[in-house]
């Protein structure tokens, strides 16, 4: 009798190891059903802290931070809402949360103002405490007034315009320092105002006829301050009226001693358009600034004590 010579005997197990058996259905959800619902409630977690997120991020609540008595939740709630602004088209777009803001703006400068001349007032043989704390409450409210333009200037419709127009054309401050800042800040806001009207255009019609909506309303507002914004803004949105801000940068182009806000200027310009004389007005501070050789410094202001 023949074997077949290509068959061979299954070998026996290596003596040592455990017998191998079949999972078992609690195995098997250990394996498998437990880790899943650990991983599906990680993201529901995760889905609840966005969701708590987003609803902090309306308007209302933006502004119940930033009018808080607390000073670091209110400058965290601008620096917060200056970032928020340049990625959510919809909060930028909105008209009456621009004209709020414009007007905590407003207001803060003018604490500002307050704490600039009470720091100044101080007696020479003022206490070093009193002095410590003047100086920190002065650069708080700086920082917080910083954060807020930066805010103003990231919105899509110009509403804070006639307001970054004036602080560039006659900047705020105690010291000729304080007063450069103001200028160049207020210059920055309208380069960023101006990229943001880039933005507007891109909405639909819809959404622009709602802005217009909105602005016609507090166009008749009591507070003359927003139905005065409301107002120069609807005449730009609809007839294309000035805003004032060609005029006020090619002011600022001619400062010879300063050659950063200069930059600014030749950045800002490429942002704003208007009528053929402002048109023109542009075109040519552009061409003065492309041969400006340099004149001035690039003056560095001082940190605040």
């Amino acid at each position: 009798m023949s074997t077949d010579s290509n068959s061979t005997p299954a070998p026996d197990p290596l003596k040592g190891l455990p017998p191998v058996q079949a999972p078992s259905g609690r195995h098997i959800v250990q394996l498998f059903l437990v880790p899943g619902l650990i991983v599906a409630g990680a993201v529901t977690i995760l889905l609840g802290f966005s969701w708590l997120a987003g609803g902090s991020r309306t308007p209302n609540q933006f502004l119940k931070n930033i009018d808080s008595a607390n000073p670091d939740i209110r400058w965290r709630a601008a620096n917060d809402l200056a970032q928020v602004l340049k990625r959510d088209d919809k909060l930028a777009a909105d008209p009456v949360f621009a004209l709020r803001l414009t007007e905590r703006f407003v207001k803060a400068l003018d604490e500002l103002d307050r704490l600039e001349k009470a720091r100044a007032e101080l007696p020479k043989n003022a206490d070093k405490s009193d002095v410590a704390a003047a100086s920190q409450s002065l650069l708080a409210q700086r920082n917080y007034v910083q954060y807020l333009e930066a805010c103003i200037g990231n919105f899509s419709v110009p509403v804070a315009a006639p307001v970054l127009v004036e602080l560039a054309r006659n900047p705020r401050g105690l010291g000729e320092p304080n007063r450069l800042l103001a200028r160049r800040q207020a210059v920055w806001a309208l380069a960023n105002l101006g990229e943001g009207t880039n933005r507007y255009q891109k909405l639909s019609d819809a959404q622009k006829a709602e802005i217009v909506r909105k602005l016609e309303v507090e166009a008749k507002s009591e507070n003359a301050n927003c139905r005065r914004w409301a107002e120069a803004t609807l005449a730009w949105l609809t007839d294309r009226r000035s805003l004032g801000v060609i005029p006020v940068l090619a002011e600022c182009a001619k400062d010879q001693s300063d050659m950063f806000l200069r930059q600014q200027v030749a950045l800002a310009l490429n942002f704003w358009e208007g009528a053929a004389a402002e048109q023109r007005l542009a075109e040519e501070t552009l061409l003065a600034l492309a041969r400006d050789a340099g004149r001035g410094e690039h003056l560095d202001i001082p940190q605040e004590e």
